[in-house]
């Protein structure tokens, strides 16, 4: 099991497959980078890592730059998916690996054992035009046909949480699956406190640490109590801010506490934050990552389905959007069940047995 690593959110979401993989009895290997694999062994202690460098994607300081700045590093990212293919080749000869699951890692496919690929973005969204739009969906397509199988973390469905990006109007020809949200919230009504609002930092730099200082320099004017987490977990002491409780980086069952005692949770539109949030129930304001036009599109998306409130780093204003959350309808959040992970996660190790069988005879 390996997760991409642009922010926590491909991590976090692969904890409720290990813990689905783990449950069914099979011996889960994680793969990752210094950052995954703090956050991963300390959720998965007996699990075996190993260590797989990451794709060292840098975001711009401006909204207007970040499409050029992506466009120059592709040939940086292509060599990352060249060299961790290599890497998994190498790994299959020293461990003994029956099924490869990557979340959103396009190297890490092989003929030799069924692997998986888990995205809930089947249509990406350039923010340059249909025309773009198709072709950066031909050619992500052409990578997940190197797949068995595609994992899709959202409902089947009209009421899902991801749109567009997760419901194209074509679908790719690998075998596709809706597993329903990845999420490492238990499914319980939040226990809102109304006098703490929740800020988390998250994703890749510059723009984690421009949204920070954004929220810092605005709470002077709040007067709820206020929880920060970092999204820094390789961070040892957090800074002293005044009126405000700071972590670094919160474990699986502190940092789900902490989201469902919030009265308000302030946070990126990251895919893997919205689904916590469905999964709590929780009141939310979203601030997309500046020029990341996925999330642009999951938090205009979201507040048209009164999910949750959108708002802009570029001209944020705390209090102008906590006055908005006050009076905000919040109604669209989605029940599931996890029974739809489970009954694909046994379908694949299934897949798995048939496959290492089959070479045996």
């Amino acid at each position: 099991m390996a997760p991409l690593d642009w922010g926590l959110g491909h991590t976090t979401r692969c904890i409720p497959v290990i813990k689905a993989l783990l449950q069914h009895d099979a011996e889960v290997i994680i793969a990752g980078n210094e950052v995954q694999e703090k956050v991963l062994t300390a959720e998965f202690p007996d699990c075996k890592f190993l260590f797989l460098g990451g794709y060292g994607v840098a975001y711009s300081n401006t909204r207007k730059g970040f499409v050029w700045k992506m466009m120059q590093q592709l040939p940086r990212i292509s060599s990352a998916v060249q060299r961790e293919n290599k890497w998994l080749q190498e790994v299959l000869i020293r461990e003994p690996i029956d099924g490869v699951i990557s979340d959103n890692r396009f190297g890490l496919y092989t003929s030799q054992v069924p692997c998986v690929f888990i995205t809930h973005q089947l249509r990406i969204q350039t923010g340059l035009g249909k025309l773009a739009d198709d072709i950066a969906q031909q050619v992500n397509y052409r990578y997940m046909n190197r797949f068995n199988q595609v994992w899709v973390p959202d409902f089947h469905g009209p009421q899902n949480l991801a749109g567009v990006l997760s419901h194209p109007p074509s679908m790719p020809p690998t075998k596709v699956s809706y597993v329903g949200p990845l999420t490492r919230m238990a499914h319980r009504s939040p226990v809102n406190d109304a006098g703490n609002i929740l800020f988390i930092f998250s994703g890749p730099e510059p723009q984690r640490s421009l949204f920070e200082q954004k929220v810092i320099a605005q709470l002077g004017g709040v007067k709820q109590q206020v929880t920060i987490v970092r999204g820094k977990p390789l961070q040892e002491d957090p800074p002293l801010i005044k009126n405000a409780i700071i972590y670094n980086h919160l474990p699986g069952n502190e940092m789900e506490s902490l989201m469902r005692s919030a009265a308000l949770i302030v946070c990126r539109s990251g895919y893997s934050s919205v689904m916590d949030i469905n999964a709590l129930g929780q009141k939310s304001v979203l601030i997309p990552t500046p020029g990341q036009t996925e999330q642009e599109y999951l938090a205009n998306y979201l507040e048209q389905n009164k999910f949750a409130v959108k708002g802009s780093q570029g001209n944020f204003d705390l209090q102008d959007l906590l006055q908005k959350a006050a009076g905000f309808c919040y109604d669209g959040f989605i029940n599931h069940d996890d029974w739809l992970l489970t009954k694909v996660v046994a379908g694949f190790l299934d897949n798995c047995r048939e496959e290492l069988i089959r070479k045996k005879n």
